[in-house]
């Protein structure tokens, strides 16, 4: 699948949902290697990490290792820093917990906000749905933030999951070119509008299947707003964003590596960011994309 990006992910221990990708050209050749030396058919972190200071004394092994690491691509979703936006916007406007609000309504705005912080902002916002609806016979898909939750499965999880793919699938500044497209104004070329829309291609370790759905819908939604409805490879049977099993793809067990990695980086660490992106290819935040 000429150029995917392929990804994986895991849950540090203070619920940061952390994604890590390798684009479709990277070697990774370090993966059989891996498997090989630890007699894996499939390559897990749960099997690396306690045999870490073993391969470590094989110092050719480990230098390869690291420098495949090294070119994942990692995007984190915390959702406790939304948390706590709400909660001081809140007694910004002098908001009294108990009365105004209680710990269950914080959970439920932190959790809109980290979809309306996503990309998928750009549907919200597509001027497109207008002219769809009273030029033509279709009906818009409904991409308010509370048809998303619905439709994604209403839980946290299901938030954090769908916000995190759609992050790694656009980076912070390739958001701003969505909105571009979908807002009418200042479109790109329809060149410029593939090239954007290809680069959001994804397969993803099997975990969420109605996140892929919703994905898929998004980035038809982009097509159409870029009035690119009919190209075959936007739409269709090749579809943007799936899902795949690991046992055959090494870079979906390299990213499942690279994952757990960050996650373990950032528990010894205290969450230093700076960190992680020392380490890593790219790293983002939150949408925000952390200096190395």
């Amino acid at each position: 699948m000429a150029n995917y990006v392929y990804g994986d992910s895991c849950v540090s221990g203070d619920d940061k949902y952390v994604i890590a990708q390798f684009r479709h050209d990277a070697p990774m050749e370090w993966v059989a290697e891996l498997r090989a030396v630890l007699v894996k058919d499939e390559l897990k972190y749960k099997d690396f990490q306690p045999k870490r200071h073993w391969l470590q004394s094989n110092k050719p092994l480990w230098k390869r290792v690291t420098a495949g690491i090294e070119r994942a691509e990692i995007t984190i979703v915390d959702p406790f820093e939304y948390q706590d936006s709400v909660l001081f916007d809140l007694k910004e406007r002098g908001a009294e917990a108990g009365f105004d609000y209680d710990l269950q309504m914080v959970y439920e705005m932190a959790t809109d906000a980290l979809l309306e912080d996503s990309p998928l902002r750009a549907a919200q916002m597509s001027q497109y749905d207008w002219l769809m609806s009273r030029f033509t016979s279709r009906t818009p898909g409904d991409f308010s933030t509370a048809s998303i939750r619905k439709r994604i499965g209403g839980k946290r999880k299901d938030a954090v999951i769908t916000a995190a793919r759609a992050h790694a699938m656009v980076s912070p500044s390739e958001k701003w070119d969505l909105i571009r497209i979908t807002s009418g104004f200042d479109q790109p070329n329809m060149m410029e509008s593939i090239r954007i829309i290809r680069k959001m291609g994804r397969v993803f370790d099997i975990e969420h299947t109605p996140s892929v759905n919703l994905l898929n819908e998004f980035s038809d939604r982009i097509a159409e707003a870029a009035h690119l409805p009919n190209l075959a490879f936007l739409k269709g049977s090749c579809r943007i964003v799936s899902e795949e099993k690991s046992e055959n793809i090494d870079h979906i067990q390299g990213a499942d590596i690279a994952a757990g990695w960050a996650v373990d980086t950032l528990m010894f660490t205290g969450g230093d960011y700076r960190v992680l992106a020392k380490q890593f290819a790219w790293v983002s935040a939150n949408g925000v994309v952390i200096p190395g």
